[in-house]
């Protein structure tokens, strides 16, 4: 079964729900703490994945990690997917509920990468110029990639704008290689 489908149909679902009661933010937060602690606890997601371990013990375990911290409708939604056998899917479900409910927000997550972290000055100057080029909201994602060697790349959904010291290097190496220095003197 495709976990991909599967995740975007039950996150669709929840998302819908969530704008007919007006709790899209609520529901929004409970998506990120969700993924969080899925990415954080192999342990839980192993738990979820397990078929060995029955829904009762499941459900309880759920109950004690998340009852206190998630909204009522999420909560519900989690326990309704345990009962359906559909557990191994919830962290998918949250990462496609955070995608959603961006683009719903018109909310545009850009990876920023450079050898290392932009200051202050840096990040707003990238944020405006993505804000003017995308006319969307800008979630700026900076990481450290050394082997850039200087400049920087961007990505965002499936675009890439590199201005690297790394990929001037390789154009200048291709170009080079193309360089014919046999002369044919007759």
């Amino acid at each position: 079964m495709n976990v991909s489908l599967v995740a975007e149909r039950y996150a669709k679902a929840l998302f819908e729900l969530a704008l007919e009661k007006s709790e899209v933010e609520e529901v929004y937060q409970d998506s990120l703490l969700i993924t969080k602690i899925c990415t954080e606890s192999k342990e839980l997601r192993l738990l979820l994945e397990s078929p060995i371990i029955n829904s009762g013990k499941k459900l309880v375990i759920l109950q004690e990690i998340f009852g206190k911290n998630l909204h009522s409708l999420t909560m519900t939604y989690l326990l309704i997917m345990v009962r359906k056998n559909r557990e191994s899917f919830i962290p998918a479900i949250a990462i496609k509920l955070a995608e959603l409910y961006q683009a719903y927000r018109n909310i545009l997550t850009v990876h920023f990468s450079s050898p290392v972290l932009p200051d202050e000055t840096t990040r707003k100057k990238v944020i405006s110029l993505m804000e003017k080029y995308t006319r969307a909201e800008i979630d700026l994602k900076a990481d450290i990639d050394e082997s850039l060697i200087g400049g920087f790349v961007l990505n965002w959904e499936d675009k890439q704008y590199d201005a690297s010291i790394r990929r001037e290097i390789d154009d200048m190496r291709i170009a080079i290689a193309k360089v014919n220095l046999y002369k044919k003197e007759f």
